[in-house]
């Protein structure tokens, strides 16, 4: 089994299309979960308004295994999450 990790990501839409911006993405152990983990990252990167994806997995030789992810509304202060 590979390493796991918490990957969060801005989504941006222009009119070409939809992207997504990384911003963080950390080796974790299992101690601390996505939600929590993308606030504290956001808070560290002073992120402001905008729709962010967080995303938990192991990696893998050819491409990563995602197992959850969370989309996430943030205004800079607090945050209104999906279900994860």
């Amino acid at each position: 089994m590979g390493s796991r990790f918490h990957q969060v990501s801005l989504i941006e839409t222009s009119g070409t299309g939809v992207y997504f911006r990384t911003v963080a993405r950390e080796l974790v152990d299992e101690e601390e979960d996505l939600h929590a983990w993308m606030t504290r990252v956001l808070l560290a990167h002073r992120c402001d308004l905008g729709l962010y994806v967080g995303e938990t997995g192991t990696i893998a030789a050819d491409e990563d295994q995602v197992d959850a992810d969370l989309w996430l509304a943030w205004d800079g202060v607090a945050s209104f999450a999906t279900a994860e």
